[in-house]
This record gives C-alpha cells, structure tokens and sequence, in this order.
C-alpha cells in the first residue's frame, strides 16, 4: 500500500532511527512445476471452474504488536473473451459466447442426436448424411464480484496472523438462438420440430406408415415361409422394410425432430418408400402405399434448443446462471524476516516477509447443470508459501516483489466431467467426477510513487503459470486432458493513507484506500479469460494494547 508507512501505530510514535547500513539479502526459490502437453480438441470452451484469485498487490509490512487491521475489499471482474489456443491456432482471443455457437448443429454437439441421424441416414440411404438443426448463435460475459472480509492481528512486530472471508457473487449473463428469424433463413437446416409431438393425427398419419411397413414384413415372412426357399430378394425386401418401419417410427414417431418439408431428405424418404412399396407389390402382387409421413414445417428454434440441452444432455436450462456463496476461506501468517524502513535516513533500504496461507475446501465449483457458470472457489484444501521483498530505491520510490507458491492436496466432486480444456461440445449427459487444481506459481512487481506523504500511485504486474488440472471418474476410462496455462496481467493504481501523518500525530484515525485497475494481457496453453478487474480496497488500524515488541 502506502510507502511511507512506519512500523507503529500509536499517536505521536515516529519512524525510529538506525545508523546500521542495509544487510544484503539474497532470496532463492526453486519451484519446478512438470506438466505434460496433451492433446485436446478442436473446440471453443466455456468457463474454467473457478474464479480469478485475487492479485495480492501488498508489500511487506507486519503489523505491530497488538494492532488490528481490518480489511473490507470489493473486486468486480468481468470478461467476455477467452484465450484458447485449441480452439483455433491462428486467433488465440475469441468471444466467450462461441462455446456455444455452431455453424451446423447436430450430432457432434449433441451425441443424443445419434439416434435421429441413424434413422435419418437409413430412410434416405445416405450413410454419411449428417443431421442438421440449423445454426446457433449465442453471447455470453461473466461477472465476478468478490467482497473478502479479512482481519490480521499483530502477535509480535514480526508475526502477523489473519483470516480471511470471501463472499464471492459470479454471474454470466447468457444470450442463445438458433435459426433466428429476424435473420430469415433455415442456415442449411434439414431438420426441425416433430409435428407428430403436438398434433395427433399427424401422429395418427406418421403411425400408419409404421403399420404399413410392419404389414409388409409379415407379408414378405409369409412369402418366405410358404415358398419353402430362400429368395434373395424378398429376404432383403424384408429386410429393408423391417428397417424402414424402425426408422419411421424413431423419426416421425418418438423423435423429438424430423426432416424438413421440402428438403432433399424428406423428398427422398418418399422416393425410398415408394419404390420399395413398388418392389413389393411387384414380388407379392399386392397393393402396398406406405404413403408419407408428416415432415417438419420450420427449423428449430430456441425452444427445441432448450428441450433438447434439458433431456439430451441433462441441463436445467440454457439460461443466466447465478452463484452467490462464501469462497474458500483463508488463515495466513507473516512472518518478517529484515526491515531496514524504520531508517529514515536516505538510502536504499530492504524489507523482507515470509508469507503462508492455508485455503480451507469452503467454496463450491458450478454445478454443472448450465453452461458457462463459474463456481464460487475451488472447494480444495490449498496452501500458499511465499515471499515479500519491498526495496526503497529514493525517498519518494519503492518497489515490492513477491513470488509464492500454490499446492492443491484434496480433490472437490463434480457433478459433470468437462471435455477437455472446457470445451462445451460435444454436450451429453453428465457424469460425475472429481476435480483438482493444478499447482501454480507466481510473480508479482509492483512499483510505487509517493507523490505526497498520503498519496501513492502505483503499477502492477502479475506473472502466473498453472499446471494441468486433474479429473478422474470410475465412469470414465479416458479421462479429459488439459494444458498447463501462463498468464501475465497488468494494471495502474493509487493509494490514500492517513497512517504516515498518525504516527506524526497529525491524524485521528489511521487508515488506507487503496484502487487497482488490472486486466490480462497475454496467455497462452489452455483456456484462460481475459479478465478485466477493478480492485478497491479500505484497510482500518486499530491498536488494543501498548507493549513492546
């Protein structure tokens, strides 16, 4: 925060004095992370499970023996755009809302889709045509509002403890059409809704072409049997209508689409029936007229879309998720190791802290049942070792550097496995799994200007790189793969406090504000979002007791 700040906090206690030239530290870590590249797919993602950890953008400072800080921080991120480099080589930066865009929707996006496309191909004698429901368009931006509560309390001038509370809201705000009118036109559908579902006698007429063709397999098994041979082409007649009967009733019975009026499909359906009809006839000498089954009269839209998400692959809806809940929660500890600020006189000067955090599994991943949900934490025990290296460079110029490390020892269940790196498609039915977080690594710098005694402005920079997530499931014998991330983020800010002026007596009540503006500016390996934060932040110092150190 604010540079000037001095060790106490009492009314009247100046900055002490010390004529001891700066020891040289020389902080080393070696953090190895292995992580192996795997293979993922082609597709755009949604949302990694988890919100952004909050940058922590401090310096190095304990508290004095017997103070108080009580910190209140407000965190609003947003974003609409994800790095994903798997889902095109060339453009890395692409819409959030693409996850669940798709220029021909069918079977590679809904596997419940398969059933359709079988009977499709069997009644049009194309076994490579390919179900079509027309093009999905869809929008999305998530919000992240994160309100930590957090209170440290000063042991000893060296040692500092704390916990820390977030109350973390995350909301995506989700748009979704398929096969909009107001862009008039079908987008190379050749399927919409089942007439059949909501009219009966169009389900009475799709019915008797079902009977018909049953008829006609008896028939063709009497022939068969009566004969007493093995006719070639009444065994594949047969053969072909028995087929026939179980595609139309799959199709234009049950089946939630069909093929469009007036589409190359529907057109040779009827040519199919009509000549194995003709076939028959001609083998049995009888009068067989499957007639024609009702086809759709519109492409599908956000309706069918909707029913297909909820009974195809298990969705409540395709809309607007909302999460509010407590995150993970934190106890941290400081520990100062040197602390050369307490010399006012000119120079360079050095302070150092060791830092430690235990994160308690007390936040929640999505649920899973609606695309792009971010959960509320991790719901992961983790914990946090790291170092802090404020350095003075001029009276009015002070850096601080950081660097931790983050390690993730139990796992959270899901209810829904992922496709690897998020994608959203293919979107089946869920199963149930168990996740966990891929160890990170961290580096933070940030530089800081004292424009007055009470006024600070300063930059940030935030360097992280995330292993791999792991999921497993007793279901699942390939479980997904993902990529290890790199991020780098960025941002500007400032800070008023009253705590330098206190401890001159020329304040009543010591106490900091602090803005950050930080935003991502470059990613690579799996997905990561492009985040956009504002960072406000009040911190209030209260002293209960006088001791010494």
């Amino acid at each position: 925060m604010h540079e000037a700040v001095t060790e106490g906090y009492r009314r009247g206690d100046a900055p002490r004095r010390s004529a001891t030239v700066a020891r040289r530290l020389i902080v080393s870590s070696a953090s190895l992370l292995a992580v192996l590249l795997t293979p993922s797919v082609d597709a755009h993602a949604q949302l990694p499970p988890s919100p952004l950890p909050l940058s922590n953008v401090e310096d190095a400072r304990t508290l004095e023996k017997g103070t108080i800080l009580l910190r209140v921080l407000n965190a609003w991120t947003r974003f609409d755009d994800v790095y994903d480099a798997t889902a095109d080589s060339m453009h890395h930066l692409h819409p959030l809302g693409n996850a669940f865009s798709a220029e021909s929707l069918g079977v590679r996006q809904f596997p419940a889709l398969a059933a359709a496309q079988s009977a499709l191909r069997t009644l049009t004698q194309n076994p490579g045509l390919a179900l079509n429901l027309g093009q999905a368009f869809s929008t999305a931006d998530t919000r992240v509002v994160t309100t930590p509560l957090s209170l440290e309390y000063g042991v000893t001038g060296r040692l500092t403890i704390g916990v820390l509370v977030p109350i973390v809201q995350t909301h995506s705000t989700v748009f979704v059409e398929l096969n909009p009118r107001r862009l008039n036109g079908n987008f190379g559908a050749n399927a919409g809704p089942n007439p059949a579902l909501v009219d009966n006698t169009v389900l009475s007429i799709n019915q008797g072409v079902v009977d018909q063709l049953g008829n006609a397999v008896q028939a063709l098994d009497s022939y068969l049997s009566s004969c007493n041979c093995s006719s070639a082409q009444a065994t594949q007649l047969r053969d072909q209508a028995s087929r026939f009967q179980a595609a139309v009733a799959a199709l234009y019975g049950s089946g939630q689409f069909a093929p469009l009026k007036a589409s190359a499909e529907q057109t040779a359906i009827v040519n199919n029936l009509t000549a194995l009809a003709a076939q028959i006839n001609t083998l049995l000498g009888s009068n067989y007229n499957f007639g024609t089954p009702v086809p759709a009269n519109a492409a599908a839209a956000l309706l069918q879309l909707q029913q297909l998400a909820v009974s195809g692959a298990g969705l409540d809806s395709l809309g607007s998720p909302d999460r509010i809940g407590v995150g993970d929660v934190e106890v941290s500890a400081r520990v100062k190791l040197h602390d050369a600020f307490a010399d006012t006189t000119p120079g360079f000067r050095l302070r150092a802290t060791l830092l430690g955090v235990l994160r308690l599994p007390t936040g929640r991943p999505p649920s899973g049942t609606v695309p792009f949900e971010t959960g509320t934490g991790t719901g992961q025990m983790s914990a946090d070792a790291g170092a802090i290296l404020d350095i003075r460079l001029a009276k009015r110029f002070m850096a601080t550097l950081a660097g931790e490390y983050t390690a993730y020892f139990t796992s959270a269940n899901v209810a829904r496995m992922p496709n690897s790196d998020y994608a959203l498609f293919p979107l089946d039915l869920p199963i149930a799994g168990t996740w966990r977080e891929g160890n990170a690594v961290q580096a933070e710098a940030t530089p800081r200007f004292q424009v007055t005694d009470y006024f600070t402005v300063h930059a940030a920079y935030a360097f992280r790189r995330q292993a791999a997530p792991q999921y497993t499931s007793a279901d699942v014998s390939a479980p997904p793969t993902f990529l290890a991330t790199t991020e780098q983020r960025a941002g500007i800010g400032f800070a008023y406090s009253t705590v330098a002026r206190y401890a001159k007596a020329r304040s009543t009540v010591p106490f900091e504000v602090s803005y950050t503006h930080l935003e991502t500016l470059t990613a690579s390996g799996g997905l990561v979002p492009k985040y956009s934060r504002e960072q406000i932040e009040v911190r209030i110092y209260y002293r209960l007791r006088r001791g010494g150190r």
